[in-house]
């Protein structure tokens, strides 16, 4: 089980850090309570960031248990950052499964 944290690959690679750090707070924010994400927190906490395009963060934000983030002073503050909930490796969604992993560009 593992916490992907997609990236839409139009925001800035400087800022990346700083949404993933706001996005990753206001996710576990939403998310503590919900009896899978606490197994994840307590049993594994492992986690992945990904780059993707704009049809992928579409599929990745309409997912049930998404948190949207963003940074209000980049890219007009569109939603730039979506975190589902970790679901069991089994019933990760494709969209995930084959997204790349975040690397500067």
């Amino acid at each position: 089980m593992k916490m992907y944290i997609a990236v839409l690959d139009e925001f800035p690679d400087h800022m990346t850090p700083t949404l993933v750090a706001h996005a990753v707070l206001g996710a576990h924010l939403t998310f503590s309570g919900d009896l899978i994400y606490d197994f994840w927190l307590n049993n594994s906490f492992k986690k992945c960031v990904v780059r993707v395009n704009q049809k992928e963060f579409d599929k990745i934000a309409s997912l049930p248990n998404t948190y949207l983030g963003h940074e209000s002073r980049t890219l007009g503050g569109v939603k730039s950052c979506a975190i589902p909930v970790p679901v069991p490796t089994d019933e990760l969604p494709n969209v995930l499964k084959f997204a790349k992993l975040w690397g500067p560009k």
